[in-house]
């Protein structure tokens, strides 16, 4: 967590006066130079001394964007790196390679003429799996970067190091620009958070460049998953070519460890919970799961308008996503993961072994820890970077006023978060965020998609429910805060007051119009153990809700899935707080449900309206919960 009364001693943070000040004095002169033998000397001072002003000024101007409030997180896999403890067997073993060379800095691609760099078309898995010739050069691609020694950062045991590490705290945030700058005393995560996407974009950048040079080929492109797809039948199946007995060599991209119930025809479905599926529970037909798989889409893309809700919230220098406590008054702020991360944690789930014994760590995909060693994990990612292009084309379908842009975050602290990959030379290179905000200047684009894609973006749930019995908010209880507020088996409703906005919402968020504001409900410093998987599930207006509601009505605005991180035993690994068994070993989340257009659906248009929040838990996989999980307040919140 970001701690404010411990100030970091960081390059940005110390303004060098003396420094600026030689600057100025160089350009005093040299323009004094250039004055001598001139005949109005008056003219030249004046001459000079707007010089030195102006001099003093830009200096001043080009350094404060920097200094004020910007503690962008700053990463990189060389130095401190621990080994990341799994649920069974040894702790692993994720870090990286030290480079052979000095670390670059990103430049955009380019041709050999310095003109724009040939464009690599992403298309969808399920279309390209129908020509052989790129199911082979795919499946060599992938044969010779597992045959690379793993002393080569482009190997395949490499490239799932990579994510294995920097999406399981091996490694600890650093306080100066650069890959060998000083390591704070904190971990370094990148779910949880706004560097989700990026990090994930530029993982995917360098993956797909390293399996085209392995072939030769400047145009290879990965494909996508395009699971999201409900107008192809086969779309959001597990891909066919990535399994056995597929009509073309496909050795290299198979994984044992995937779900033998889920394979072809099974849907993924973006509402699964695995307990239920345990238990007999989860029997939708293919058409009530497309129907489902519409309705999540709409409600973790589509409403989610704002870049904290879709991105995920921020993550600065000093911020602990591994801590079990949280202090506001010192700054601190949990973790919060953006819509887009919280669908993407489904498929994983889905394609994993889960509900099996044997593999309690829900291997490969299941789990943070091992996701990376299956192939499929590119191309389902590939489909998660896809979908934050779609999601800035979406138009306002959310805000009272409907003129909103959707953008991503502008502060340096998010623009100025760094991160090293290794490229397809073996150089280790060195990314900011800003780097990784347009596709096109990477060089790739997606194949066209929109006609699924409006499926679920003009999605309309169906009517309100009607109550059995006349009901009104004050029947529930509203939450304690900052108290023990339980979440168990059975669903907890409660009861949330609501207010307008006021200007005070609008600051710092760019927006000129109270109706151009986001209603957001908020779960606050949800507690939630680090190897447990939990999944929360939000309905308004609807305190029958339980686990076996259907997600498709207007009640439902989204859910919460949290994957295993494998983290078993943090004693020795969390900052600023000591954890212990009995603890429950866990991590803080702040939760947000985008609620505004669902409340208008409810027929509730007056501000002061209060409203009932009903939390379903999924539970725990593999028993019923042996322990409730805990959140401290629900707040109305404005994005």
């Amino acid at each position: 967590m970001f701690k404010s009364s411990q100030p970091l001693n960081r390059t940005r943070s110390n303004f060098n006066f003396a420094a600026m000040a030689a600057t100025c004095r160089r350009h005093f002169f040299s323009l004094q130079g250039e004055g001598q033998g001139r005949g109005n000397a008056g003219v030249v001072r004046v001459q000079l001394l707007w010089a030195v002003s102006m001099c003093c000024a830009l200096l001043c101007i080009q350094y404060l964007p920097h200094s004020i409030s910007a503690e962008p997180i700053l990463a990189s896999s060389l130095g401190f790196c621990k080994t990341v403890p799994v649920l069974r067997g040894a702790p692993l073993h994720c870090c990286l390679p030290a480079p052979t060379r000095k670390p670059i800095r990103f430049k955009f691609p380019t041709c050999a003429n310095g003109g724009p760099p040939v464009v690599r078309e992403r298309k969808p898995v399920h279309v390209v799996q129908n020509d052989p010739e790129y199911v082979r050069k795919y499946n060599l691609a992938y044969a010779r970067m597992k045959a690379l020694p793993d002393s080569d950062p482009r190997s395949f045991l490499n490239q799932w190091r990579v994510h294995c590490s920097f999406c399981n705290e091996a490694f600890k945030q650093r306080e100066l620009p650069g890959p060998l700058g000083k390591a704070t005393g904190v971990l370094l995560q990148i779910h949880y958070s706004w560097t989700f996407l990026p990090w994930h974009r530029m993982y995917l950048y360098y993956h797909e460049r390293i399996l085209g040079d392995l072939i030769g080929d400047p145009t290879f492109a990965l494909p996508f998953w395009n699971w999201d797809n409900q107008l192809d039948p086969i779309a959001g199946m597990m891909p066919f070519m990535f399994l056995p007995n597929f009509p073309v060599n496909n050795s290299a991209l198979t994984d044992v460890n995937r779900n033998p119930n889920h394979m072809p025809p099974k849907i993924l479905y973006l509402g699964y919970n695995g307990k239920l599926e345990a238990e007999g529970k989860q029997n939708l037909t293919d058409e009530q799961i497309r129907y489902e798989n519409l309705c999540v889409m709409y409600n973790q893309v589509v409403t989610k308008i704002s870049a904290r809700s879709f991105l995920g919230g921020p993550y600065v220098v000093g911020t602990n996503n591994t801590a079990a406590t949280v202090n506001v008054a010192a700054g601190e702020t949990p973790g919060e993961s953006g819509g887009m991360e919280i669908v993407h944690n489904v498929a994983h789930e889905w394609t994993g072994l889960i509900n099996n014994p044997a593999h309690p760590d829900n291997e490969d995909m299941g789990n943070f820890i091992y996701a990376a060693r299956d192939p499929i994990f590119y191309t389902h990612h590939s489909n998660v970077d896809r979908l934050w292009d779609v999601w800035k084309t979406i138009p306002d379908k959310v805000t009272i006023a409907g003129n909103r842009q959707r953008v991503d975050y502008t502060s340096s602290d998010f623009l100025d978060s760094e991160f090293t990959f290794f490229d397809e030379n073996q150089d280790m290179v060195i990314v900011t965020i800003r780097d990784s905000l347009d596709s096109s200047k990477l060089g790739y684009k997606y194949a066209d998609v929109s006609e699924s894609d409006n499926l679920w973006i003009n999605y309309e749930p169906l009517p309100p429910h009607k109550p059995s019995e006349p009901w009104n908010p004050s029947h529930w209880p509203a939450v304690v805060p900052s108290g023990n507020n339980t979440i168990g088996k059975v669903p907890s409703s409660f009861k949330l007051a609501r207010r307008a906005p006021t200007k005070k919402d609008l600051k710092g968020k760019g927006l000129k119009h109270l109706n151009q504001l986001q209603e957001d409900i908020v779960l606050e410093k949800m507690r939630i153990p680090h190897s447990a998987y939990a999944r929360f599930d939000v309905f308004l207006n609807f305190p029958e809700a339980n686990r076996e509601t259907h997600l498709y009505m207007s009640e439902y605005v989204g859910t919460f899935t949290h994957l295993p991180s494998g983290m078993v035993d943090m004693s020795a690994s969390v900052s600023h707080s000591s954890v212990t068994e009995s603890d429950g070993q866990f991590r803080l989340f702040n939760i947000r449900y985008s609620v505004g257009q669902a409340l208008r659906r409810l027929g509730i248009a007056d501000w002061n309206t209060d409203v009932v929040v009903t939390i379903v838990s999924k539970g725990l996989r593999r028993t019923n919960p042996t322990i409730d999980f805990y959140f401290s307040d629900i707040k109305q919140d404005f994005q």
